[in-house]
């Protein structure tokens, strides 16, 4: 009797238990809160990247002379085949050429060519009348009028191409003018920046504009 009384006991006590549940709650397990998708830091000095209207975003690297040139004929290639494809006009294309390396003289404008042009010849490795063009002028910079060659600078800076042009390329190139005109690199370097191409930026270097134009949406190109 005294065992069946215990066991009556026990099984009303845990009746109780349950019954009043508040009195002995399993607290909920907190969900663990999700990790947020990472996202790039915008800074102020790359915001000319960010053009308004744009549909469809692409950027040029290049580092070499030919390079320069081809990327130049490419996104001459990208604005016609958008106009003829899609019927999209250049002002919803955002392009960008970087020129870095070896093809930074051509962000400059022709009177820093007409300075300093002999010297970029030799740098880009310019031959035959690109080279003597050189020495009064940038070579692809021409106006861009109505049926110009779509790969001429001056036709694609008409239809709103930007330029990146590398800050660490153009402190080398004014140190390389400097020990060949002896004078002091800093004022020359000063001019460099002073007279860039219509639509060029100085950015700290090209390969960060790489990094840069991407986390704002434009499709990587290259050329060799």
């Amino acid at each position: 009797m005294i065992d069946k009384k215990t066991n009556r006991r026990s099984l009303i006590g845990a009746g109780a238990l349950i019954a009043g549940g508040s009195l002995v709650s399993v607290p909920a397990m907190a969900a663990e809160p999700k990790p947020k998708a990472w996202q790039p830091a915008v800074e102020q000095q790359d915001l000319w990247m960010d053009i308004p209207g744009t549909a469809h975003r692409i950027v040029w690297d290049t580092s070499t002379a030919k390079g320069f040139s081809d990327a130049a004929a490419y996104a001459g290639n990208f604005y016609v085949a958008n106009k003829l494809g899609y019927g999209l006009e250049a002002k919803s294309l955002g392009v960008i050429l970087i020129a870095r390396s070896r093809s930074t003289p051509f962000a400059y404008n022709s009177s820093i060519w007409a300075k300093y042009g002999a010297m970029f010849a030799g740098i880009l490795k310019l031959e035959g009348d690109e080279a003597e063009h050189a020495k009064t002028a940038n070579p692809l910079l021409v106006d861009g009028k109505e049926g110009a060659d779509t790969s001429t600078l001056g036709h694609l800076i008409g239809l709103g191409t930007r330029f990146a042009v590398c800050g660490l390329a153009t402190k080398g190139i004014a140190g390389h003018i400097a020990k060949e005109v002896d004078k002091s690199a800093d004022p020359i370097e000063a001019d460099l920046r002073a007279n860039l191409i219509p639509g060029g930026t100085m950015v700290a270097a090209g390969v960060v504009a790489i990094n840069r134009a991407q986390e704002f949406g434009y499709t990587f190109a290259v050329t060799e």
